[in-house]
């Protein structure tokens, strides 16, 4: 029996058929609080944009066929100008339009996202005309004819009290005809596959590289070495080399950068390689040492005045400072309150903190993107923050460049590298262990969209991982100075 197939799994299946019956059949997911956080802002925009558009009518969305049919009532008989959420099937496929808007005897086709315009030059993403054009080509074969298509966005010059308007057009109807011709190629197929009751035959793929089945339901089940980790191994070099599935049978003269052949050895070895030419680096880390670490969150509409849309914000850092080799370990940490603009005082706080002597170690360049952007938000700052960007120290830069591990899986990221070189350390045990979390959680609770009750300890389950991350930091420099002793 084949079931309706939509967006979500269609849009998989494009790609996979075999991912796209994962999508299919997955039971529903449990949203940790960065996908209810993703959830929140949809609706507000999804809401704020109806308004926006104008007076219209909502349509129902359940049962099903409620909805289709009363979508096809609604469309036949000119009922409103402008119709929300309207339903359409066919050919196995189901689809939900945000909103049509009558143009005489054709409807335009609106498509609410929650991302922002595009500026002059900026390519648009993708994923925007695809989820158009599905909707395009069912409500298409369903019957609606079709005007426009057109994209309504986060306009990106709208700020908080200003004049701009908070949404822009975007009429994508060319680029969104192009793609609906190559969907109607292949639609019937995916549909039949990916809505049926036996899984597809799978294959590896690159695309396998971001499939949240590969490794617990399918293909990758039981291999740790797949040929994607291979870093930016491009997809003609991924075809070239997918004969051997896995970089443990890659033979030695397979067509590789010395990156990537850097990682493969060590891969295929089993071995640790520890580069003390690399490791050198870390000669430039001066006493006293501090290691600091954002958490921040980026607002779809600007929380504060002069900010842009989904301009990131630091809330939260976390700060391990050690005076000398073997001193004693202290720990200083600023959360910023959920009422009024934490920003300056966040700032002066951190300064105070950082001193004027010694290192600053970060983990990646995320913390130097954050601190320039403070110095534009703060130009009388500006110098303060200049000199502490030149007393940072990037520790990933010596798993870059002094030390590979198999176990890293050719990757750098503190999430794969501290498990491996200091076990006992573990982000599995805290209640909030990711970046996407953490932005969540405070940003559910700046929009009231938390329980008052549960706010107490989700502020101390933010502070605790921002500490791990620091914390990290200590070890992994730690760790590795033994490596360059």
């Amino acid at each position: 029996m084949t079931a309706l197939v939509a967006k979500k799994a269609f849009l998989a299946g494009l790609l996979c058929r075999t991912q796209g019956w994962f999508v299919q059949h997955a039971p529903p997911e449990i949203p940790g609080p960065g996908l209810q956080w993703r959830f929140w802002v949809g609706g507000d925009v999804h809401e704020r944009a109806r308004q926006w558009l104008g007076a219209g009518t909502m349509l129902r969305r359940t049962p099903l066929e409620a909805a289709i049919s009363e979508t096809h009532e609604a469309v036949e008989t000119f009922a409103d100008k402008l119709l929300f959420e309207t339903t359409f099937t066919w050919n196995g496929l189901v689809a939900r339009a945000d909103a049509i808007r009558s143009m005489g005897s054709e409807w335009d086709l609106i498509e609410i996202k929650s991302g922002k315009s595009p500026d002059e030059g900026e390519k648009l993403k993708a994923d925007y005309v695809d989820d158009l054009a599905y909707t395009r080509m069912v409500a298409g074969g369903a019957g609606l004819k079709v005007s426009r298509c057109l994209l309504v966005l986060i306009n990106r010059d709208y700020r908080l009290n200003g004049t701009a308007e908070m949404f822009a057009y975007l009429d994508i109807s060319e680029q969104v005809n192009v793609r609906v011709a190559e969907m109607l190629e292949v639609a019937e197929d995916v549909a039949l596959k990916v809505g049926g009751d036996a899984r597809p035959e799978p294959a590896m793929i690159l695309e396998c590289k971001d499939c949240a089945y590969f490794d617990t339901e399918c293909v990758g089940v039981g291999i740790p070495d797949p040929l994607f980790i291979i870093p930016r191994i491009s997809a003609k070099k991924f075809d070239a080399l997918k004969v051997y599935e896995r970089i443990s049978r890659l033979p030695p003269d397979a067509d590789l950068t010395a990156i990537q052949r850097g990682v493969v050895d060590v891969i295929q070895s089993g071995q640790p390689r520890v580069d003390h030419d690399g490791l050198m680096i870390l000669d430039q880390v001066r006493w006293p040492v501090r290691y600091l670490d954002f958490e921040a969150v980026t607002p779809h509409l600007p929380w504060f005045e002069g900010a842009v849309p989904y301009e990131t914000v630091p809330f939260q850092y976390s700060l391990h400072l050690i005076e000398a080799l073997g001193a004693e370990v202290r720990h200083i940490e600023y959360l910023a309150p959920i009422e009024g603009d934490w920003r300056r005082d966040m700032t002066e706080a951190m300064l105070r903190d950082l001193g004027d002597t010694g290192s600053i170690v970060v983990y990646s360049g995320y913390e130097k993107g954050r601190l320039r952007a403070l110095g534009d938000t703060f130009p009388d700052l500006k110098s303060n923050l200049d000199a502490v960007i030149e007393r940072l120290f990037d520790l990933e830069q010596v798993f870059k460049k002094g030390y590979q591990h198999p176990d890293f899986g050719g990757r750098t990221s503190i999430k794969k590298v501290l498990p491996v070189m200091v076990p006992e350390l573990s982000y599995k045990r805290l209640a909030v262990n990711n970046g996407d979390d953490a932005l969540g959680v405070f940003g559910l609770m700046r929009v009231k969209e938390m329980d008052e009750a549960l706010v107490p300890a989700k502020r101390e389950q933010l502070l605790r991982y921002c500490e791990l991350d620091t914390m990290a930091m200590v070890r992994l420099h730690q760790t590795t100075l033994a490596l360059r002793a």
